[in-house]
């Protein structure tokens, strides 16, 4: 045996009761020892007083965006994460065409300020093939498997085009798609609020999800509105799904806005009928009640048919600009997020690329600094960050955050987006783990320690068919964390969003301890 964790608790990320025993790991798999007793090791740990439980899982990661950072892969592994399941919200860094790799670049940046391309995109981004051999080569301690993103596959066959693909793009579409899958993508996930993903149709999702269903993958959506009709969005989703005859994974469900608050609890009966009916479903969500998202999402879609410059142009020319916030200051049937926070004084700017006077400042705070009328602030930020930038959206109520995670199908996920170490991150990039611990067990007290853990493992794993992940079982991968579960907490919050989790006491990937900062 290498390694020995001896007299420790044992959650086995099951749900079911914690047991005393020992771990064991021999060439990176489990060996799970009952009672007192335990075998010789090179590596002896004495677990008396701590918990093992299994590495955590985030459903919803947009990790596969900055893998090279070492900041990235901390931001993962300090809060126990061993696994990401990424691709998500129509965003993938596969399939690119080579002579579109600043397309790609561009496009990524709209999600993560700092997209870490492989050195060579060209090659590496072709297809999900080339990039998971890519990846294989950067050796991270971290699991990461992903879906093949629509936005970045309708941006491979026809650029940022508001139309529907004709019959030639779509099939290329579908083709690439399949090959994706074969390759070991997971399924396709859908960005709907998001250029391009925004411009398809359901007859263009149906499509792709039939292709999705005959290779056996998954569909994840981040649907067309999380707000005024948030309960119609998510029962589009659940209708394609059974229609194409795929799982659906809900991705970070919400409410955003206070006229919704309270519309989740009729969107989680909506999943419930749909179960009940044969659908497979599995919901994430992350333990706050602010989002974390793209500066520019506030805009009306039709103004990134151009893709960035076009976007641009229109905030330059000031007929452009005075539509723009006549259409932004009312209700619309887009997800304005900007809106839906309470206007200006309800967005905080997390992170700009080029120019950072407005980062750690609510964009009225940033108006009232320069002097100028918030709407008008907010767009000369987007203008001297070439459209790009992060903020963070106080959109959502506690009450519904708490009802979406005791749901019995809804895991644990993170959403996190990651910039640079000098900025200031959401704190669900660093403290969505123990923040839904925390929250789970001794806040609201709906869950026991065991089930809170099964959400944050064995769920997620058992949904998505993660085969050795989530489960503390011999022959399994040996991902595993050690922690005092008396301790386990988060420290991040919004003025010190990357703070770290307190109570990890050791965290294995693969039967190897690793250093949660990043490094083997």
């Amino acid at each position: 045996m290498d390694i020995i964790i001896e007299r420790v608790r044992i959650i086995d990320g099951s749900g079911a009761p914690a047991f005393l025993g020992s771990v064991g790991m021999e060439q990176g798999r489990l060996r799970i020892f009952r009672g007192a007793g335990a075998p010789a090791a090179a590596l002896h740990i004495d677990g008396a007083g701590l918990t093992a439980v299994p590495g955590f899982i985030d459903a919803h990661s947009h990790g596969d965006l900055t893998l090279v950072s070492p900041y990235a892969a901390a931001s993962k592994l300090t809060q126990g994460i061993t696994t990401q399941v990424a691709g998500q919200c129509g965003v993938s860094l596969f399939p690119c065409a080579p002579k579109e790799t600043e397309q790609l670049r561009r496009f990524v940046a709209g999600i993560a300020p700092y997209p870490e391309l492989p050195d060579d995109p060209a090659a590496a981004c072709e297809s999900a093939g080339t990039f998971f051999d890519w990846m294989e080569r950067l050796q991270s301690p971290l699991t990461t498997r992903c879906f093949v993103g629509h936005g970045t596959l309708r941006l491979w066959a026809m650029g940022y085009a508001s139309r529907r693909p004709d019959e030639v793009e779509l099939k290329r579409m579908q083709a690439m798609l399949r090959r994706c899958l074969r390759e070991g993508a997971m399924g396709l996930s859908t960005g709907l609020v998001y250029a391009p993903s925004c411009y398809a149709d359901n007859d263009e999702l149906l499509a792709l999800l039939r292709v999705v269903h005959e290779e056996g993958g998954y569909y994840a959506t981040h649907p067309r509105n999380e707000a005024d009709t948030v309960i119609e969005a998510r029962a589009e989703a659940n209708r394609l799904a059974m229609e194409a005859g795929v799982p659906l994974c809900v991705s970070h469900l919400k409410a955003a806005g206070r006229a919704n608050w309270g519309k989740p609890h009729r969107v989680l009966e909506l999943i419930d009928r749909a179960v009940d009916d044969g659908l497979d479903a599995l919901i994430d969500c992350y333990p706050y009640a602010a989002g974390n998202t793209s500066l520019n999402v506030s805009i009306p879609p039709r103004y990134f048919a151009k893709g960035l410059p076009g976007l641009l142009d229109a905030l330059r020319s000031p007929a452009e600009r005075a539509l723009i916030r006549e259409e932004m200051s009312r209700p619309s049937d887009y997800d304005n997020y900007i809106y839906n926070s309470g206007g200006f004084s309800g967005t905080y700017v997390s992170s700009c690329p080029v120019f950072h006077d407005a980062e750690g400042m609510f964009i009225t705070e940033y108006a009232e600094k320069t002097g100028q009328d918030p709407f008008d602030a907010y767009c000369d930020i987007l203008l001297k960050n070439g459209g790009l930038g992060l903020g963070i959206y106080f959109h959502m109520s506690e009450d519904d955050v708490a009802e979406i995670l005791a749901h019995p199908l809804c895991a644990v996920s993170t959403d996190g987006l990651i910039g640079l170490p000098s900025e200031n991150p959401h704190p669900r990039s660093f403290g969505t783990m123990a923040r839904a611990y925390r929250l789970m067990v001794h806040e609201r007290r709906f869950c026991t320690p065991e089930q809170a853990i099964r959400k944050m493992t064995g769920l997620p794993a058992e949904k998505l068919r993660l085969a050795g992940k989530g489960l503390l079982r011999d022959g399994y991968d040996a991902d595993v964390l050690l922690l005092d579960l008396d301790e386990f907490c988060d420290t991040a919050t919004y003025a010190h969003g990357s703070g770290r989790c307190a109570g990890i006491r050791a965290v294995f990937c693969g039967g190897k301890k690793i250093d949660p900062e990043g490094k083997r």
